[in-house]
Formats: structure tokens, C-alpha cells, sequence
């Protein structure tokens, strides 16, 4: 049988997702930050996109909307939430293309979904 060893060192999702809850956690590994960030951006693409959908945004403005609400959030949830500074991340561009595509895809087919839905009903 292989050894635990390796793996008690990493974090358990319980473990982050308290952390990601709560303000001014520290953060020894900035990865598991980022991915926090990742997983929050997941998560608010979902929700954005439903929104969206329901408000029949459609073009050109619901595309730059989302890609400005998914930096600034990401972004305000580091640097006042967290009380990380954004260069420990990487900076600001960073912080902002952590998760992007995923994001995106995530946000476009929901906002699609529930747009097409509404409009059909």
C-alpha cells in the first residue's frame, strides 16, 4: 500500500473552501488561491450567465459586461476580501486570466441556454 504521507501536506476542499469563506486567510500556497479564484469564477459565470439570460442582454455589451465583472470580482475578492497583495498573485493580468477560458465557455453556454429558453417561452 502507498504511503499518505505525500498527500497530508495538501489541502482538503473542506479545508479551502473555509478559507475562500473567510476574510484574511492566510495563504502559504498562492496556487491554492488561485485556484479559489478559479473555481469562484466557475461559480459566478454560472450565475452571471443566468442573469443574463433572464435580462435578454444579447451582443456585444453582455460579453464586455462579463469580462469586466469576472476581473473586477476576481480582483476585489483578492486584494480587499483576502487582504492579498495582487503582485504575491502575479498581478493584476493574472488575476484575470486565472481560469479565463473555462470561465468564459461556462458563462456563453449558460447565458445561451437561459436566453433561448425565455425567449422560446
Amino acid at each position: 500500500m502507498a504511503s499518505k504521507s505525500s498527500s497530508s501536506t495538501e489541502p482538503t476542499w473542506t479545508t479551502t473552501l473555509g478559507k475562500a469563506l473567510a476574510p484574511r486567510s492566510v495563504w502559504p500556497d498562492k496556487d491554492e488561491l488561485l485556484d479559489v479564484v478559479y473555481w469562484g469564477k466557475q461559480v459566478l459565470s454560472l450565475l452571471v450567465g443566468f442573469v443574463f439570460g433572464i435580462t435578454p442582454m444579447t451582443g456585444l455589451l453582455g460579453i464586455i459586461s462579463y469580462v469586466v465583472i469576472s476581473s473586477v470580482v476576481a480582483q476585489h475578492y483578492v486584494t480587499k476580501f483576502q487582504k492579498v497583495d495582487e503582485e504575491e498573485v502575479g498581478g493584476f493580468w493574472e488575476l484575470s486570466k486565472e481560469g479565463f477560458g473555462a470561465a468564459f465557455a461556462t458563462y456563453m453556454v449558460t447565458w445561451i441556454t437561459v436566453y433561448t429558453y425565455m425567449m422560446q417561452n
